[in-house]
């Protein structure tokens, strides 16, 4: 009888372990089908600041293209060699090098500056980005990941910024002191949005309250009820990337973000397009 239990026992732990396994699998699986690019924009033809030899010696006058992904990336793994650009006349590029600043706060590195010679807007402009090798997730937040095979469109450079993510930020990191502006104390909820590339106003200068009351934050309660806020301050700011803080005074769910078109410039100086996102939890 004692040895019918422990083959029971063991049959069962089998299968407890077996599903674990299988559950753990279908986990990576599903994570790996989403890793991809999700927006590579062509922000500047030959037109890199001086500024830029900060973050890649030569930058200056070169090309710039952030391309935001889905997941945030172990920077030891990120290489130029890793990507390759795709011109209109089927010609390819290497980067001449690829950084994830400036937006570089924890929790934030998604977004990889290619920095070189990708094609001109006029008569060969860049119309696609592979990733080509290895290019890991951290796995701060999902099993890690490998970008290597997939590819995404390029935005074409005329084309205007628009948000492309996003996401609700936990408390320790957005508690936390980064290189932009902090949220208030008083805040109870946060979601970053991440454009596909920088914005500033047409006059240069930072956003500021005008900006702050055009954001529209969709919340829905428990019981289903809907209604929409604009943040109660916009925070990481002045630290010159894609990404803003919308720091929210309700603990009620944040499940999309809006912000109308023709507010917010590109370096190219080109106006954003309208934008409406769902907000990942």
């Amino acid at each position: 009888m004692k040895k019918t239990i422990l083959r029971g026992a063991a049959a069962l732990f089998g299968l407890v372990h077996a599903s674990m396994v299988v559950a753990e699998g279908a986990q990576q699986l599903a994570a790996e089908q989403t890793a991809r690019p999700l927006s590579a924009f062509f922000g500047l033809d030959n037109k890199m600041p001086f500024a830029a030899n900060l973050l890649c010696l030569g930058a200056w006058d070169e090309d710039g293209m952030p391309v935001v992904l889905s997941h945030t990336v172990n920077p030891d793994s990120l290489q130029a060699e890793d990507f390759r650009v795709v011109r209109q006349s089927g010609a390819t590029t290497t980067p001449m090098c690829v950084t994830l600043r400036p937006a570089g706060d924890m929790d934030e590195n998604r977004t990889v500056l290619m920095i070189g010679e990708f094609g001109n807007a006029g008569d060969d402009p860049p119309v696609k980005v592979l990733i080509v090798d290895d290019v890991l997730s951290d796995a701060t937040d999902s099993p890690q990941v490998n970008f290597r095979g997939t590819q995404v469109s390029v935005i074409p450079l005329d084309a205007g910024p628009e948000i492309i993510l996003a996401a609700a930020v936990p408390k320790d990191i957005w508690s936390l002191s980064g290189r932009g502006t902090s949220c208030p104390t008083t805040t109870k909820q946060v979601v970053r949005v991440t454009w596909t590339g920088g914005v500033r106003l047409p006059n240069r200068d930072e956003l500021g309250e005008a900006q702050r009351t055009l954001y529209k934050v969709s919340l829905t309660a428990a019981d289903g009820s809907r209604s929409e806020v604009s943040p109660a301050a916009l925070a990481d700011l002045g630290d010159a990337d894609n990404n803003h803080f919308l720091c929210l005074d309700t603990t009620t769910p944040a499940t999309a973000v809006a912000f109308p078109a023709g507010h917010l410039v590109d370096p190219n100086g080109d106006l954003n397009a309208d934008s409406k996102v769902m907000v990942r939890r």
